[in-house]
């Protein structure tokens, strides 16, 4: 019986002993989702939500498609302590600190620096058009729903950010996003405009989260847009 006792021990420790490290999430309110199987350096998908949206409504919309894939995801909630106030667009913090919250995860789990991509919704996505030359250093690729506004500084990045586009002719705001499509356009960028004719700010949101296929296909452009690597 002491022998039995023991082996039971035993074999909890080495269950114990290969139990993968609990994760720890960068940042208040924010989520972070794994594949249940990797193999070498993950994808990420980092997300930006809308004005008064939680972070993890964001993350219901890609969860599934995301994790189908393989790849992980980041949904990060606008930081109430650096004075963000449910409203990334309106927030005047730099861009530094997503970019802060994607190392952090970086430390837990090997990441592939040529398939991390930034997508935003709504003023999510406006806040990334409006700093649209900072996000090249991390992201391969930007992805644009139902929001937009041109950055302030015309300038080019070193390199424009392949840029997709799934927004509304009927949003009130729709000429914001018309021009940050022509910021791009100028830069020299890979831009896909996905339009939904008729489609208000609903609309927008409908166009994702009702059609299922649409989340994979746009996984399936951010897929062929990694990062080239470096020459030498």
């Amino acid at each position: 019986m002491r022998v039995a006792v023991v082996l039971v021990i035993l074999g909890a420790a080495r269950v114990a002993q290969a139990a993968p490290p609990k994760l720890v999430v960068p940042c208040r309110q924010c989520t972070l989702d794994l594949p249940a199987k990797t193999e070498g350096p993950v994808p990420l998908v980092v997300l930006l939500h809308g004005d008064r949206q939680a972070a993890s409504t964001l993350e219901s919309w890609w969860k599934k498609a995301v994790l189908a894939r393989g790849w992980a995801l980041l949904s990060l909630q606008c930081p109430r302590d650096q004075k963000c106030v449910d409203s990334y667009w309106q927030w005047d913090g730099e861009p530094q600190w997503v970019f802060d919250q994607v190392a952090a995860v970086g430390k837990q789990v090997a990441l592939d620096p040529a398939r991390t991509y930034l997508v935003g919704w709504s003023g999510g996505a406006s806040w990334i058009g409006d700093r649209a030359q900072a996000w090249e250093p991390v992201f391969a690729a930007v992805v644009i729903h139902g929001g937009g506004i041109a950055p302030r500084d015309e300038g080019c990045p070193r390199r424009a950010l392949p840029a997709y586009f799934l927004v509304g002719d009927k949003n009130p705001l729709h000429a914001h996003a018309r021009e940050l499509r022509a910021y791009f356009d100028a830069c020299k960028a890979d831009v896909t405009w996905d339009l939904v004719k008729g489609g208000a700010h609903d609309g927008e949101e409908d166009a994702l989260t009702h059609q299922p296929k649409k989340a994979a296909a746009i996984l399936d452009w951010l897929a062929d847009h990694a990062r080239a690597a470096p020459a030498p």
